[in-house]
C-alpha cells in the first residue's frame, strides 16, 4: 500500500516545499514590515478617541492653583501628554528625558504636560520641584483624563500634533533620542 501511494502523488513533496517556502516567505514580509505610525498628516483623522490617527479627546485637568484647564486650549502647539504618579520608578526615569526636551524646544511650540493621577496637589507640587521639572504639571482627580484615554499602564504618553491628532502612543518610558525621533518631524512641518 506504501507503494502505491507514492506512485500516486509523485508532485506531493514539491506542492508541501512550494508552501512551506510560501508561508515562510509572508512571515518574513510581515516582520520586516514596519508598522504604521498613523495616518499620513493629509488624511482625515479618526474621531475623537485615544488612539494614533484619531483626534485627542478633550480632557480636563487640575493646575497647581486648582484651576481647570481644557487640553484643547493646546491646539497650535505640539504636546507630550504623560500619565504619571510620584512611586512610579519609570515615571521618575523619564521624567528627566522630558523636562531636557521641553527646555530644549519649548521656543518651537512644544509643551510635556504631566498629568499626575493619583497624588494631592502637595505632593505632586513637592515631587516636582525635587526631580526639577519645570514643565506644566497637573492632577487628574477622578481620573477622568485618565479614563477617557484608556491608560493601562505606567508612565504612558500620548504626543499630540499641532492640529489635535494623536500621532503616537508611548507605553512605558522614553528617553530623549526617542522622544526626538518622535517630535522633531511635527515640530518642523
Amino acid at each position: 500500500m506504501g507503494k502505491r501511494e507514492g506512485k500516486r502523488f509523485p508532485w506531493a513533496p514539491v506542492v508541501i516545499a512550494v508552501l512551506v517556502v510560501t508561508t515562510l516567505a509572508l512571515i518574513l514580509k510581515a516582520l520586516l514590515t514596519p508598522a504604521s505610525a498613523g495616518p499620513a498628516r493629509s488624511q482625515t483623522p479618526g474621531p475623537a478617541a485615544p488612539f494614533a490617527g484619531h483626534i485627542a479627546p478633550n480632557a480636563t485637568l487640575v493646575d497647581p492653583s486648582g484651576n481647570q484647564v481644557a487640553l484643547s486650549s493646546l491646539r497650535g502647539k505640539v504636546v507630550v501628554l504623560n500619565f504619571w504618579y510620584a512611586a512610579c520608578e519609570p515615571c521618575r526615569l523619564e521624567m528627566s528625558a522630558l523636562e531636557r526636551y521641553y527646555q530644549a524646544h519649548k521656543g518651537e511650540g512644544f509643551v510635556v504636560i504631566g498629568a499626575n493621577i493619583v497624588d494631592d496637589a502637595q505632593t505632586t507640587q513637592d515631587f516636582s520641584k525635587t526631580i526639577g521639572v519645570s514643565y506644566p504639571v497637573f492632577r487628574d482627580p477622578g481620573q477622568r483624563a485618565y479614563s477617557t484615554y484608556q491608560v493601562s499602564k505606567m508612565p504612558s504618553s500620548f504626543i499630540i500634533d499641532r492640529d489635535g491628532v494623536i500621532r503616537q502612543v508611548v507605553i512605558g518610558p522614553f528617553d530623549t533620542s526617542e522622544l526626538d525621533q518622535i517630535v522633531r518631524p511635527l515640530l518642523t512641518s
